[in-house]
């Protein structure tokens, strides 16, 4: 598949250890006792991409459950609020199932955020999160995008 994001820019040393130090944290295991640095391959929660004042996260794992996996999204959310970032777009491709407790991590990363004006977009949702969304009406709050070049057009525009 075609990615926009292909061509690296060279963000700004500051912004890129931020961003580094963000993705090692989001890489920590789920809470069995194993190190980022021991951590088995393939168990990060997201890749991270910092484009202009936006953090574009795709998310790799395919539950964020109560079990472990609001942690892990709370963790990551703090983490590109450290790196500089003002508004977040999460590409939740992978994601098939989310719970409450994930959506109250989103909610609350906003409610942070928008003090100083950052949004977070949603892209590529699955039926059945973007159904969550719908039914608990946060698809009023959390913009929900069919792509992520669209998903940066809604935060950088609502600015």
């Amino acid at each position: 598949m075609w990615n926009p994001f292909a061509k690296k820019n060279k963000p700004d040393p500051a912004g890129s250890r931020a961003l580094q130090a963000a993705q090692a944290r989001a890489g920590a295991s789920e809470g069995d006792g194993e190190s980022s640095e021991t951590a088995r391959p393939g168990t990060t929660i997201a890749e991270i991409e910092l484009i202009g004042s936006t953090a574009v996260a795709t998310l790799t794992v395919t539950e964020l459950t109560a079990d472990g996996g609001a942690e892990r999204l709370a963790d990551l959310l703090f983490h590109l609020t450290e790196s500089g970032a003002k508004h977040f777009v999460l590409d939740i491709q992978n994601v098939q199932y989310m719970d409450s407790a994930c959506l109250g991590c989103l909610v609350e990363s906003l409610n942070q955020m928008s003090s100083s004006g950052g949004r977070i977009a949603l892209a590529n949702t699955a039926h059945s999160v973007q159904y969550l969304f719908r039914l608990t009406r946060l698809d009023r709050v959390f913009p929900i995008c069919k792509d992520v070049m669209a998903a940066l057009e809604t935060v950088e525009r609502a600015a």
